[in-house]
């Protein structure tokens, strides 16, 4: 994959990130699933053909707008990033100048908001039995889509939360009452599940879970699931077989639905199929293998949605709070797996 900066002839592109009106479903009636499809797949379906946007998770030190450099220099046509600091529940307000600069740099860059997917911080526990954990976290979570909303951000990623010491059903429905209240407090932003590993009281390790959570959500055209494959490897669905990566996302598609889908985070896993752990790995060198990452770059069910690398390909900054397996990219094994289909978009 190429790394050259592909704004520099395109530097008269006008910025294309805007936020959408979404209607308030509480007003009219909640939407069946169905309903929910045909809306999701118009708001996604603006990419003129189906291409792969490949890309990884990047530092935004030095200013925010400092990611998207990041992503231009490594060759992404997507890209994850942090919104803030990761270790203080209070965070100071991004800089307008910051914001714009931002959005200046995206539209340079022909970089969609459909294909930029802001990570939440890990402080959260949407799910806590906790109050005091619980008050923060749902804070937490409107002050990150408040972020997104002023950077011109149309979604945003986050781990569930975890049961702790109470049961899955509670915490799921915690989960549900912080987006809910969330979504009363900030217009527009998709809040996006990412799936886990299944390890401890940590709810979305099965995709039954996340449907549950989906399902208490009033508006269902502002929340979706990022799909993680260390994450579902650990869980045990079994994407290194071969067919494999066929059958998970068939069964995704019958339980949860493949139109809540807005994201795939891509890392390959230390630990073995069910072994219940978080530990990322570089492409091709842990148990999933490299054969089932060829199989995702030409999964056309997987056309036009972010493809973002979490792997510990290179180092990120201690400021970032992304620790061991949980870093940047690994561009040069991942390109090989792609082998040579056309993993990038046309220019914009």
């Amino acid at each position: 994959m190429a790394s050259h900066k592909r704004g520099e002839k395109r530097k008269k592109v006008k910025p294309k990130i805007k936020l959408e009106k979404t209607e308030d479903p509480t007003e009219s009636g909640e939407l069946s699933d169905d309903s929910v499809e045909k809306v999701v797949r118009k708001k996604k379906g603006k990419t003129k053909a189906p291409k792969k946007y490949i890309g990884a998770h990047v530092s935004i030190a030095g200013g925010i707008w400092k990611a998207v450099e990041a992503s231009v220099d490594i060759g992404g046509q997507s890209f994850g990033l942090f919104l803030g600091s990761q270790r203080s529940w209070q965070r100071p307000a991004i800089d307008k100048t910051a914001a714009v600069k931002f959005q200046q740099a995206c539209a340079q860059h022909c970089f969609d908001p459909a294909h930029i997917l802001p990570h939440g911080s890990y402080l959260m526990n949407c799910g806590s039995p906790k109050d005091d954990v619980f008050s923060k976290s749902q804070a937490m979570l409107v002050d990150e889509l408040s972020r997104c909303s002023v950077l011109g951000l149309t979604q945003f990623n986050f781990h569930p939360g975890a049961a702790i010491n109470s049961s899955k059903e509670k915490c799921i429905k915690r989960i549900a009452e912080a987006i809910n209240h969330a979504h009363k407090q900030i217009p527009a932003v998709c809040t996006v599940l990412e799936n886990m590993c299944g390890q401890g009281s940590t709810v979305g390790g099965q995709f039954d879970e996340l449907k549950s959570i989906i399902d208490r959500v009033r508006d269902k055209t502002r929340v979706g699931v990022c799909l993680d494959t260390c994450h579902a490897f650990a869980a045990g669905y079994d994407i290194s077989s071969a067919g494999g990566l066929k059958t998970v996302l068939d069964e995704f598609d019958q339980v949860v639905g493949l139109h809540y889908l807005r994201a795939v985070h891509l890392n390959d896993s230390k630990g073995k199929l069910g072994c219940h752990l978080d530990r990322h790995e570089d492409i091709g060198r842990g148990k999933i293998g490299i054969n089932a990452f060829r199989n995702i770059v030409n999964e056309p069910r997987l056309d036009n949605l972010p493809l973002i690398l979490e792997t510990p390909g290179r180092n990120v900054p201690e400021s970032e709070g992304w620790e061991r397996g949980h870093a940047a990219s690994d561009r040069p094994s991942l390109a090989a797996a792609a082998g040579s289909i056309p993993v990038f978009s046309e220019p914009c």
